[in-house]
């Protein structure tokens, strides 16, 4: 009997044990925490947090110590009773304590007079909702507000306003504590790094300001998740930095710096302002993601945006000015090449950029279709190679897409990749993997491209160039223009060229389309009205009631 029982204390002893390295150095909500104003830490009776003090024990700051090396706050309930009124003229020390299966609920309640450098509110965040809380009257520097990384959590009805943050990484060389997943360097308003987390009614005002290079947005760095009902704004002021030969693309967003997810029903008003060196420099900016390529998981599920609206002006300088373009892209939207569909969004923002790639009203190059999308904001590009309403490069279908903002780019000097040119819907239809159409589109806008020492600089209502392939082609269907549209090279209503002379089998077709608006044209145009130059491509039931007038 006695050696049963000795065997029983010892196989106790090592379970207790394997338990103990299963959830090592955690806080559980029965192991009741000394100074909380009440609670126990439980779903029902969850921890009060009424005073500064109390905030601090949530941040790992424990008043009092048991005796345990305490790693995370482990399934932990918390409840803001009162609003928190931080001293500004202080700075927050490191939070010592991380998140695991935990819920903090402000219940209204506001968080002010966050003072850090360097330091976010909280540790490590994992499986953690954070919800129904405001946050202002806060001064960041080289800090996210909430933590540097949250994995699988949710983030819903958040204010984060009156606030200022700022990123200065010119003189930084060791990022071993940043988030750097991906081989680049995140920072975000709220949070750096976000990974499998739902977002939710988010708001963000505040004054944002960079210096350096990275990936950059008012809300998240990098998101990975799905997103609704986000707004931000305030200004973003960046500055560029040029540090070593072939530095990675930075990207900057009014909310987002990179997306792997989806948005919906999320609006920007921010002001966005960004300086590039006199340097050979990438960057993607645009109002609601820099740059969003990657699907988030399966071939059926990637980057979308859906009802997005960027209202935010979006201004880009230089002082570069060389025949090779600045690999810079602007958009409304998203900026870079985006993997996904975007549906019934809209840009009525002015954007302006100086010897870029391309700058678009929704976005530069789109490897999914564009449905019911607009743009009314004045597009402006100087020595660009691509400036249009919705899209510059189109691998998949656009319909139902509307322009009414002024168009223009102008060029000064030649450039070894292109011309400077400019459209009302799209710049150029790519069919190389598949048919392309483009339907049901209107301009109804001034669309300009300037070059009068070259007269090279072609202009057109709503597209540049349909391409044409041996296996694809490319299809303009019930596209209207009642804009006026003027270019020193080619000016068009509907389509400036088509076709590809080395294709023998197949047709581009432009068909059911309606011209109304006036063209000014040097005469180097067939049909000026409808297509300016066309080869292997079928045009029928177009018609152009608009006047031609030669410069």
């Amino acid at each position: 009997m006695e050696k049963k029982i000795r065997v029983t204390t010892l196989f106790l002893a090592i379970l207790l044990a394997i338990v103990a390295l299963y959830h090592p150095n955690t806080v559980k909500a029965a192991d009741v925490i000394d100074g909380f104003h009440g609670g126990s830490g439980t779903k029902d009776d969850p921890y009060q947090i009424a005073t500064v003090e109390e905030f601090e024990i949530l941040r790992g700051n424990l008043k009092v110590d048991d005796g345990y090396d305490h790693a995370d706050f482990y399934d932990t309930y918390f409840v803001l009773t009162k609003d928190i009124a931080y001293n500004s003229s202080k700075q927050i020390s490191a939070p010592q304590l991380g998140l695991t299966k935990c819920k903090i609920d402000g219940k209204g309640h506001t968080v002010s007079g966050i003072t850090s450098n360097g330091k976010s509110l909280f540790n490590r965040v994992n499986e953690t909702e954070i919800t129904n809380i405001k946050f202002k009257n806060c001064n960041l520097k080289n800090t996210p507000l909430l933590a540097k990384d949250i994995f699988d959590g949710k983030l819903s009805n958040i204010t984060f306003s009156n606030s200022k943050v700022s990123f200065n990484n010119q003189n930084k060389k060791n990022f071993r504590d940043e988030s750097n997943y991906g081989g680049k360097l995140h920072y975000g308003g709220l949070v750096n790094w976000v990974y499998g987390t739902k977002t939710e009614k988010v708001n963000v005002n505040i004054n944002m300001t960079i210096k350096g290079t990275g990936v950059y947005g008012m809300l998240y760095g990098n998101f990975r998740g799905n997103a609704t009902g986000i707004k931000t704004a305030g200004t973003l002021n960046a500055a560029i930095l040029y540090v070593k030969k072939k530095q990675a693309v930075s990207c900057i967003g009014g909310m987002f710096g990179n997306i792997e997810g989806t948005v919906r029903d999320s609006v920007n008003n921010a002001k966005i302002t960004v300086s590039l060196p006199n340097k050979k420099v990438g960057c993607n900016i645009a109002g609601i993601s820099g740059l969003g390529s990657y699907p988030l998981d399966g071939k059926k599920t990637g980057c979308r945006y859906y009802k997005c609206k960027n209202q935010g002006a979006i201004k880009v300088t230089t002082k570069w000015k060389n025949k090779e373009r600045l690999l810079v892209n602007v958009a409304g939207i998203t900026a870079g090449f985006t993997d996904g569909d975007i549906q019934s969004c809209s840009n009525s923002g002015s954007i302006t950029a100086p010897f870029s790639e391309g700058i678009a009203g929704i976005t530069n190059t789109a490897n999914g279709t564009i449905t019911k999308c607009s743009n009314s904001g004045k597009i402006t590009g100087v020595d660009t190679k691509q400036v249009s309403g919705i899209v510059n490069w189109a691998y998949k279908n656009v319909k139902s897409c509307t322009n009414s903002g002024a168009i223009k780019n102008s060029a000064s000097i030649i450039h070894y990749d292109g011309d400077s040119n400019a459209a009302g819907i799209v710049n150029y239809v790519d069919s190389a993997y598949r048919n392309v159409t483009i339907r049901d589109c209107k301009n109804k806008a001034k669309v300009t491209a300037v070059n009068k020492r070259y007269h090279a600089s072609s202009a057109a209502g709503i597209v540049n160039h349909i391409g044409q392939t041996k296996k694809h082609h490319s299809t303009v269907y019930k596209c209207s223009n009642s804009g006026t549209i003027s270019g020193d090279g080619i000016s068009s209503g509907i389509v400036d060229r088509s076709g590809n002379w080395q294709v023998k089998k197949g047709k581009n077709v432009i068909k059911s389309c309606t011209n109304t608006g006036k063209i000014y044209t040097r005469g180097n145009d067939k049909k000026p009205g409808i297509c300016g130059y066309a080869v292997n491509t079928t045009i029928k039931g177009c018609k152009n009631r608009g006047k031609i007038i030669k410069k």
